[in-house]
C-alpha cells in the first residue's frame, strides 16, 4: 500500500494548477477596470434622473422652488428659459448641486470637473482605465463629461 504521492503525481497537480492558474488570471484582471466603468456610468445616470427631475419641478411649479435642496430658482444658479441647473459644480456647499447628487447617489468616489469637463473614476487620468481597455461609449482615460445648460444633457465626450 502507498502512503506518499509519488513525483509524477505531484508533477501533474502542479501542472494542473499552472493552467488553471493561467487560464484565470486574465478573466479576474479586467474586474477593477470594470467596475470603475459600472460606477461611473451609474452615478452618471443618477445626475441625469436629478436634471431631469429638476426640470419636472420647473415644469410644473412654474416658480419659486427649490430642486434638488440646493438649487433656488429665483437665483442665477438655475436657468429659467430651459428649467435646468446653469452650474454642476463640484464641492461643498449651496452652489455645487454635482456634490450633493453625488453623495446622494452613495458614492465616496471624488470627481473632478477641470476646465468645464467632469472626470469620474474611470475617465480621470491619474488612476481611470486605461484607453486598450476602453470599449464601445464606455468612460475610460482621455474621455470625459459635459453638462449642457440649455438641453440639461450629462453625457460622455471624446476627443
Amino acid at each position: 500500500m502507498q502512503k506518499a504521492f509519488t513525483l509524477i503525481e505531484l508533477i501533474f497537480v502542479i501542472l494542473i494548477l499552472g493552467v488553471l492558474t493561467a487560464v484565470a488570471v486574465p478573466k479576474f484582471k479586467g474586474l477593477t477596470d470594470n467596475a470603475k466603468i459600472s460606477a461611473e456610468l451609474s452615478t452618471a445616470a443618477s445626475v441625469q434622473v436629478a436634471l431631469d427631475s429638476c426640470h419636472g419641478e420647473w415644469i410644473i411649479n412654474e416658480g419659486t422652488f427649490t430642486c434638488g435642496g440646493s438649487i433656488k430658482s429665483n437665483t442665477n444658479d438655475f436657468n429659467k428659459s430651459s428649467g435646468y441647473p446653469t452650474n454642476l459644480g463640484l464641492g461643498d456647499g449651496d452652489k455645487k448641486p454635482l456634490e450633493k447628487i453625488l453623495k446622494d447617489a452613495g458614492t465616496n468616489i471624488k470627481w473632478k470637473l477641470i476646465d468645464s469637463k467632469y472626470y469620474g473614476p474611470a475617465s480621470n487620468k491619474e488612476k481611470g482605465v486605461s484607453a486598450s481597455n476602453c470599449k464601445d461609449d464606455k468612460p475610460c482615460i482621455g474621455r470625459w463629461w459635459e453638462y449642457n445648460t440649455t438641453s440639461g444633457t450629462f453625457s460622455l465626450q471624446e476627443p
